[in-house]
Protein backbone atom coordinates (compact mmCIF):
# COMPACT_ATOMS: atom_id res chain seq x y z
CA UNK A 1 0.00 0.00 0.00
CA UNK A 2 2.72 2.80 0.50
CA UNK A 3 4.36 1.71 -3.09
CA UNK A 4 0.96 2.71 -4.55
CA UNK A 5 0.52 5.78 -2.56
CA UNK A 6 4.23 7.30 -3.16
CA UNK A 7 3.92 6.53 -6.68
CA UNK A 8 0.54 8.51 -6.74
CA UNK A 9 2.66 11.34 -4.76
CA UNK A 10 5.25 11.67 -7.60
CA UNK A 11 2.67 11.21 -10.50
CA UNK A 12 1.02 14.35 -9.02
CA UNK A 13 4.17 16.10 -8.14
CA UNK A 14 4.87 15.87 -11.29
CA UNK A 15 1.32 17.49 -12.25
CA UNK A 16 2.18 20.16 -10.10
CA UNK A 17 5.80 20.45 -12.55
CA UNK A 18 3.85 20.62 -15.66
CA UNK A 19 1.68 22.85 -14.26
CA UNK A 20 4.13 25.49 -12.71
CA UNK A 21 2.84 25.18 -9.59
CA UNK A 22 5.24 25.84 -7.16
CA UNK A 23 3.49 26.37 -3.98
CA UNK A 24 1.59 22.87 -5.22
CA UNK A 25 5.20 21.41 -5.35
CA UNK A 26 6.25 22.74 -2.14
CA UNK A 27 3.20 20.66 -0.55
CA UNK A 28 5.36 17.47 -0.99
CA UNK A 29 8.41 18.71 0.61
CA UNK A 30 9.09 19.02 4.54
CA UNK A 31 9.89 22.46 5.86
CA UNK A 32 13.07 21.01 6.41
CA UNK A 33 14.35 19.99 2.90
CA UNK A 34 17.32 18.78 1.75
CA UNK A 35 18.32 18.79 -1.78
CA UNK A 36 20.86 18.41 -3.95
CA UNK A 37 18.99 19.45 -7.09
CA UNK A 38 20.90 19.98 -10.85
CA UNK A 39 21.98 23.28 -11.12
CA UNK A 40 23.94 25.46 -7.83
CA UNK A 41 24.43 25.52 -5.25
CA UNK A 42 25.86 21.99 -4.10
CA UNK A 43 23.24 21.91 -1.69
CA UNK A 44 19.47 23.81 -1.21
CA UNK A 45 18.58 23.67 2.66
CA UNK A 46 14.74 24.25 3.99
CA UNK A 47 11.41 24.82 1.75
CA UNK A 48 12.31 28.75 1.01
CA UNK A 49 15.79 28.21 -0.45
CA UNK A 50 13.64 25.77 -2.48
CA UNK A 51 11.06 27.65 -3.69
CA UNK A 52 13.57 29.81 -4.80
CA UNK A 53 15.15 27.41 -6.82
CA UNK A 54 11.71 26.21 -8.58
CA UNK A 55 11.03 30.08 -9.27
CA UNK A 56 14.44 30.03 -10.84
CA UNK A 57 13.85 26.75 -13.09
CA UNK A 58 9.98 28.45 -14.08
CA UNK A 59 11.59 31.62 -15.27
CA UNK A 60 14.03 29.72 -17.54
CA UNK A 61 10.83 28.32 -19.49
CA UNK A 62 9.16 30.53 -22.13
CA UNK A 63 5.40 28.63 -21.71
CA UNK A 64 4.82 25.28 -21.09
CA UNK A 65 7.08 22.98 -19.74
CA UNK A 66 6.96 18.94 -19.54
CA UNK A 67 8.13 16.09 -17.00
CA UNK A 68 8.05 12.32 -17.59
CA UNK A 69 8.38 9.97 -15.03
CA UNK A 70 10.00 6.85 -16.61
CA UNK A 71 10.74 3.81 -14.48
CA UNK A 72 9.65 4.65 -11.22
CA UNK A 73 10.49 2.61 -8.36
CA UNK A 74 9.76 2.64 -4.67
CA UNK A 75 10.75 0.33 -1.33
CA UNK A 76 9.30 1.57 1.34
CA UNK A 77 9.52 0.25 5.02
CA UNK A 78 7.32 1.85 8.08
CA UNK A 79 7.36 5.63 7.69
CA UNK A 80 10.83 5.98 5.45
CA UNK A 81 10.62 5.14 1.33
CA UNK A 82 13.51 6.00 -1.15
CA UNK A 83 11.86 6.25 -4.72
CA UNK A 84 14.58 6.52 -7.68
CA UNK A 85 13.31 7.40 -11.88
CA UNK A 86 14.00 8.51 -14.94
CA UNK A 87 12.34 12.03 -15.99
CA UNK A 88 12.51 13.52 -19.39
CA UNK A 89 12.18 17.24 -18.93
CA UNK A 90 11.85 19.15 -22.48
CA UNK A 91 10.39 22.62 -23.15
CA UNK A 92 11.16 25.92 -24.79
CA UNK A 93 13.93 27.51 -22.86
CA UNK A 94 13.17 31.84 -22.12
CA UNK A 95 16.34 32.42 -24.53
CA UNK A 96 14.64 30.97 -27.07
CA UNK A 97 16.30 27.26 -27.09
CA UNK A 98 14.89 24.24 -26.44
CA UNK A 99 15.53 21.85 -23.65
CA UNK A 100 15.80 18.20 -23.89
CA UNK A 101 16.76 16.27 -21.39
CA UNK A 102 16.63 13.26 -18.92
CA UNK A 103 17.55 13.35 -15.75
CA UNK A 104 18.12 11.22 -12.63
CA UNK A 105 16.13 11.41 -9.66
CA UNK A 106 15.89 9.88 -6.28
CA UNK A 107 14.04 11.23 -3.50
CA UNK A 108 13.38 9.87 0.51
CA UNK A 109 10.03 10.08 1.99
CA UNK A 110 8.87 10.03 5.64
CA UNK A 111 5.31 9.59 6.34
CA UNK A 112 4.21 12.47 8.53
CA UNK A 113 0.74 12.38 9.38
CA UNK A 114 -0.37 9.73 6.80
CA UNK A 115 0.99 11.69 4.19
CA UNK A 116 4.33 10.99 2.41
CA UNK A 117 6.38 13.77 2.23
CA UNK A 118 10.14 14.14 0.35
CA UNK A 119 12.73 15.16 3.56
CA UNK A 120 15.38 14.28 0.29
CA UNK A 121 15.87 14.54 -2.88
CA UNK A 122 18.32 14.68 -5.74
CA UNK A 123 18.45 15.42 -9.66
CA UNK A 124 21.55 14.22 -11.53
CA UNK A 125 22.39 14.11 -14.77
CA UNK A 126 25.86 11.69 -16.33
CA UNK A 127 29.21 13.56 -16.40
CA UNK A 128 32.35 13.35 -18.75
CA UNK A 129 34.70 13.50 -16.27
CA UNK A 130 37.49 13.44 -18.93
CA UNK A 131 35.89 16.66 -20.50
CA UNK A 132 34.43 18.17 -17.41
CA UNK A 133 31.41 18.01 -18.79
CA UNK A 134 27.34 16.92 -18.19
CA UNK A 135 25.87 13.97 -21.03
CA UNK A 136 22.83 15.54 -21.73
CA UNK A 137 21.91 13.15 -24.58
CA UNK A 138 21.61 10.16 -23.19
CA UNK A 139 17.91 8.40 -23.30
CA UNK A 140 17.01 5.29 -21.60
Amino acid sequence: MPDAQIRQRVLDWAKAFNAKDVERIMSFYVPTIVSFDIGPPLRYAGADNKRRAWHEVFEAYAGAVSYEVRELDVTASGDLAFAHSLNHVSGTLASGGTSDVWLRWTACFRQIDDVWLIVHDHVSVPADLAHGRAVLDLEP
